[in-house]
Protein backbone atom coordinates (compact mmCIF):
# COMPACT_ATOMS: atom_id res chain seq x y z
CA UNK A 1 0.00 0.00 0.00
CA UNK A 2 1.50 3.81 -0.86
CA UNK A 3 1.57 5.97 1.96
CA UNK A 4 1.32 9.58 1.80
CA UNK A 5 1.77 11.87 4.64
CA UNK A 6 1.25 16.18 5.04
CA UNK A 7 0.09 16.70 1.80
CA UNK A 8 -2.36 19.57 0.87
CA UNK A 9 -4.78 18.25 -2.25
CA UNK A 10 -6.65 20.85 -3.80
CA UNK A 11 -8.94 20.51 -7.06
CA UNK A 12 -7.72 17.50 -7.32
CA UNK A 13 -9.51 13.84 -8.01
CA UNK A 14 -8.20 11.70 -5.49
CA UNK A 15 -8.37 8.15 -5.91
CA UNK A 16 -8.00 6.17 -2.12
CA UNK A 17 -7.50 2.48 -3.33
CA UNK A 18 -4.46 1.19 -2.40
CA UNK A 19 -3.47 4.49 -0.26
CA UNK A 20 -2.69 5.29 2.96
CA UNK A 21 -2.92 8.82 3.99
CA UNK A 22 -1.92 10.34 6.81
CA UNK A 23 -2.21 14.09 8.44
CA UNK A 24 -3.10 14.81 4.53
CA UNK A 25 -5.53 18.04 3.59
CA UNK A 26 -8.00 17.31 0.76
CA UNK A 27 -9.64 20.80 -0.52
CA UNK A 28 -12.30 21.01 -3.00
CA UNK A 29 -11.22 17.63 -4.20
CA UNK A 30 -13.10 15.06 -5.78
CA UNK A 31 -12.57 11.75 -3.87
CA UNK A 32 -13.03 8.45 -5.86
CA UNK A 33 -13.75 5.18 -3.25
CA UNK A 34 -14.22 1.72 -4.66
CA UNK A 35 -13.07 -1.50 -2.65
CA UNK A 36 -12.43 0.08 0.72
CA UNK A 37 -8.62 -0.86 0.26
CA UNK A 38 -7.42 2.35 1.72
CA UNK A 39 -6.90 4.38 4.95
CA UNK A 40 -6.62 7.71 6.53
CA UNK A 41 -5.40 8.83 10.00
CA UNK A 42 -5.82 12.53 10.56
CA UNK A 43 -7.20 13.72 7.38
CA UNK A 44 -9.04 16.99 6.68
CA UNK A 45 -11.81 17.18 3.95
CA UNK A 46 -13.02 20.88 2.99
CA UNK A 47 -15.66 21.09 0.16
CA UNK A 48 -14.88 17.86 -1.26
CA UNK A 49 -17.45 15.73 -3.44
CA UNK A 50 -17.71 11.80 -2.94
CA UNK A 51 -17.52 9.27 -6.05
CA UNK A 52 -17.76 5.68 -5.99
CA UNK A 53 -16.81 2.95 -8.02
CA UNK A 54 -19.57 0.16 -9.29
CA UNK A 55 -18.65 -2.08 -5.79
CA UNK A 56 -19.05 0.87 -3.65
CA UNK A 57 -22.24 1.84 -5.13
CA UNK A 58 -24.04 -1.67 -4.76
CA UNK A 59 -22.85 -1.40 -1.40
CA UNK A 60 -24.42 1.69 -0.95
CA UNK A 61 -27.73 0.23 -2.54
CA UNK A 62 -28.19 -2.28 0.26
CA UNK A 63 -27.21 0.28 2.72
CA UNK A 64 -30.02 2.36 1.93
CA UNK A 65 -32.68 -0.65 1.36
CA UNK A 66 -31.87 -1.59 5.50
CA UNK A 67 -31.47 1.64 6.64
CA UNK A 68 -33.95 3.93 4.21
CA UNK A 69 -33.63 6.87 7.07
CA UNK A 70 -29.66 7.14 5.83
CA UNK A 71 -28.86 10.43 4.41
CA UNK A 72 -27.58 8.79 1.09
CA UNK A 73 -27.73 10.42 -2.16
CA UNK A 74 -26.67 8.02 -5.25
CA UNK A 75 -26.76 9.94 -8.27
CA UNK A 76 -29.06 8.77 -11.26
CA UNK A 77 -31.30 7.02 -8.39
CA UNK A 78 -32.79 9.76 -6.72
CA UNK A 79 -32.70 13.57 -6.76
CA UNK A 80 -31.02 15.81 -3.98
CA UNK A 81 -34.33 16.75 -3.45
CA UNK A 82 -36.19 13.29 -3.06
CA UNK A 83 -33.29 12.03 -0.93
CA UNK A 84 -34.10 15.45 1.52
CA UNK A 85 -37.68 14.93 1.23
CA UNK A 86 -37.23 11.60 2.69
CA UNK A 87 -35.33 12.41 5.42
CA UNK A 88 -37.64 15.22 6.26
CA UNK A 89 -40.66 12.60 6.73
CA UNK A 90 -38.90 10.43 8.61
CA UNK A 91 -38.01 13.07 11.37
CA UNK A 92 -41.35 13.73 11.45
CA UNK A 93 -43.05 10.40 11.30
CA UNK A 94 -40.31 9.91 14.45
CA UNK A 95 -41.08 12.90 15.88
CA UNK A 96 -38.09 14.96 16.15
CA UNK A 97 -39.09 17.59 13.64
Amino acid sequence: MNVIIGKTFRNQRIDLENTAFQKCSFIKCEIYADTGNFNWVNCDFSKCKLSLGKSATAITKLLTMFYPDMPLWIEGEETKEQVLLRMKNKLQQEGLI
